[in-house]
């Protein structure tokens, strides 16, 4: 009666794991319960043609899972509409963006400024996993001399930590300030549904072959 209960009970386990496989998780968020951020106002994000702004902002995850993607909220203001190059990057550890690890691609275009902008999401294929506990950072640059974007202000206009370069580099060399921070969203996810099917079936098989050494 053992060996059948601790078999069932491994069984149940494994769709319980296959079950929750590939949900998400907010890591951080500025935004509000529904996804609210201040829709007038904003830090520019834009090309040589303006002030060539580069703007990066900090992020401590409150888990250990992979990095999957970046919401942000973006007003197109002036000029045309290109695409904002999003990264993510280690902390430097003097309040600034370090090295650069993985670059996300922006998915749809950016809404206008004029009608309160919208939340724009940046996939990741190669961030990685990001630990709880430890500070990263977002950087939108805008390459196109004549776009300018506006990362809109947080939920109720929350302060933080910010910096920003004004040489078009992701690079840097940073400016620090306090103020009003920008309203995003980072997203993490749980083991790959096929990394916990094979955990499962591993975990059934090692309970196979314990039933058939007490069988013996």
């Amino acid at each position: 009666m053992r060996k059948l209960t601790l078999l069932s009970v491994v069984a149940a386990l494994t769709l319980l794991f296959c079950a929750t496989a590939g949900a998400t998780d907010i890591l951080y968020t500025t935004l509000g319960p529904n996804g609210e951020y201040d829709t007038a106002s904003g830090y520019f994000v834009d090309g040589a043609n303006y002030y060539n702004q580069v703007l990066a902002l900090p992020f401590t995850p409150n888990a250990t899972e992979t990095m999957v993607d970046a919401v942000l909220a973006l007003g197109n203001y002036a000029g045309g509409n290109s695409p904002i190059n999003l990264y993510l990057a280690a902390d430097s550890g003097i309040g600034e963006p370090g090295s650069i690890i993985a670059t996300l691609t922006q998915q749809g275009s950016i809404p206008p400024f004029s009608g309160g902008g919208g939340l724009v999401t940046f996939n990741c294929n190669g961030c990685g996993t990001v630990n709880a506990g430890q500070t990263y950072w977002i950087i939108a640059q805008e390459q196109d001399p004549g776009t300018e974007q506006a990362w809109m202000f947080a939920y109720q206009d929350q302060s933080g930590h910010i910096a920003f370069d004004q040489n078009g580099s992701n690079q840097g060399p940073w400016n620090q300030f306090d103020g009003t921070t920008s309203g995003f969203r980072v997203d993490g996810a749980v083991p790959e549904p096929g990394t916990l099917i094979m955990l499962g079936s591993g975990i059934v098989a090692a309970a196979a072959g314990l039933r058939r050494k007490f069988n013996v």
